[in-house]
């Protein structure tokens, strides 16, 4: 039986802790036996690979491990801090 697949996509932009839940989500996928993939490119990663295409595979999915050395994985726990613009009066 093959393995059960978990498969992360995300919107872009800044959120704090997301790195963390995707290094989380790589940890105890990797603990329970579920393959985990980041999803590129947003919904365009999602619904224009073709699975059957090496080069399609390459660009748009990217297999996560606990060894991978990949920046979300990487800056897990890590986020920039962006002040907010100050009112004007």
């Amino acid at each position: 039986m093959a393995n059960k697949r978990i498969g992360i996509l995300t919107g872009g932009g800044d959120v704090p802790g997301l790195n963390s839940v995707i290094k989380s989500v790589v940890y105890r996928g990797a603990e329970i036996g579920c393959d985990v993939i980041g999803i590129r490119r947003g919904w365009e990663g999602l619904t224009h690979v073709d699975l059957n295409d090496p080069a399609s595979r390459e660009h748009y999915i990217l297999p996560l491990t606990a060894k991978t050395r990949a920046p979300s994985i990487e800056r897990a726990g890590h986020s920039s801090t962006v002040r907010a613009p100050t009112p004007q009066k």
